[in-house]
């Protein structure tokens, strides 16, 4: 099967709970609002519509308890599916594939996968590949909330089926040698598309302060929020690492669930901790370039890892509100970034001439 002309393929993982299909429908109906042909291929919906006579279970999750050669059966004939509408796209149409890289259930991880109708049919498809995640929490209390879930996961076994997602997503995508991103459900949407697009929309890694202002600052915050959102009003993707607030569990704080018992988030905080450094950096990675908003005298080991990365990835840096940067002549601050920005607007004028390739209100 050949692709029309301009069509965009992305295949887009996610376990559940993480609002995957919600949303790949959200991305859907941002592409159509800017008047680009898009649709969604969910193979979950597509496991309800096998025929009657080859379905042992109607249920796609109860089937995950039972004979895998079952499961294998029904996923073919879902995928078999999701070819057939990847066929009738329109020309220059984004085709977004729903699905699951893998299962974590009663104990056990299953892959998600057919990996002989991949390597078959849909890799030579595929242009992009991406994975939605969410909090850990909001995931395990969305799946307590599932009569066909509760009981299932532990907040531990949530935590280590995420981070399985994401790895074989990145696997495939690296073994195929297309993009590769994660894109947080705290996000907008929109993002999908921007990053789908050709030419494809600038991408920024926002880092900043977040554990040395929480609590002293926390409406610097805010601002650092906001700064995201004018540069996604300008045409930019950004990364937010905030979007994803698994440390608040991992370090007990008072806005975890009572839900969660203490010996399942103990059990969890290391994965949660790890989990957070390896999903910034991959972050990082993902995005064309890094802006440092650094609105605060504070010290924050996070940020500084997150420049030391970005100058060994290469990425071009730039600081924003950065202390004491107008006389700082020390060689060492030099060779970890680009440019250096007074404030936010400053900032986004020149970014969006330099990347955008148009000027805007400084006051905006």
């Amino acid at each position: 099967m050949s692709k029309k002309k301009d069509q965009i393929v992305v295949w887009c993982t996610g376990i559940s709970g993480s609002e995957r299909s919600d949303y790949v429908r959200e991305a859907v109906g941002e592409c159509r609002k800017d008047g680009r042909p898009c649709r969604a291929v969910d193979i979950g919906e597509l496991l309800k519509e096998v025929p009657p006579h080859l379905q042992v279970q109607p249920d796609p999750t109860a089937l995950l308890d039972g004979n895998e050669a079952v499961l294998k059966l029904q996923r073919a004939y879902a995928l078999k599916l999701a070819e057939e509408r990847i066929e009738q796209a329109e020309e220059g149409e984004l085709t977004i594939v729903s699905t699951h890289a893998c299962f974590m259930r009663r104990g056990r991880l299953q892959s998600g996968l057919d990996m002989a109708m991949i390597k078959s049919t849909f890799a030579p498809l595929v242009d992009m590949y991406a994975t939605v995640v969410d909090n850990c929490h909001d995931v395990w209390q969305r799946l307590q909330n599932r009569a066909q879930w509760r009981g299932y996961l532990s907040f531990f076994e949530v935590a280590i089926w995420r981070a399985t997602e994401m790895a074989m997503t990145k696997m495939l995508a690296d073994y195929e040698s297309k993009p590769y991103y994660v894109l947080c459900r705290g996000d907008p949407a929109q993002a999908l598309p921007l990053l789908a697009s050709e030419p494809r929309a600038p991408s920024i890694y926002l880092s900043y302060p977040i554990t040395a202002i929480k609590e002293s600052e926390p409406e610097l915050l805010k601002e650092a929020e906001k700064l995201a959102d004018n540069l996604r009003d300008r045409g930019f993707v950004v990364f937010n690492p905030l979007s994803i607030k698994d440390v608040q569990i991992s370090q007990g704080s008072a806005e975890q669930e009572s839900q969660i018992s203490d010996e399942d988030a103990l059990a969890a905080r290391k994965y949660l901790d790890s989990q957070t450094v390896s999903r910034d950096l991959q972050l990082i990675d993902q995005a064309d370039m890094v802006v440092v908003y650094y609105p605060t005298q504070k010290m924050s080991a996070g940020v500084f890892a997150e420049m030391a990365h970005a100058r060994d990835t290469r990425k071009p840096l730039f600081l924003c509100s950065f202390p004491g940067i107008a006389g700082n002549s020390s060689p060492f601050l030099g060779i970890f970034y680009t440019l250096a920005f007074a404030d936010p607007p400053e900032m986004l004028s020149s970014l969006s001439e330099r990347f955008l390739g148009k000027t805007v209100n400084p006051e905006g």
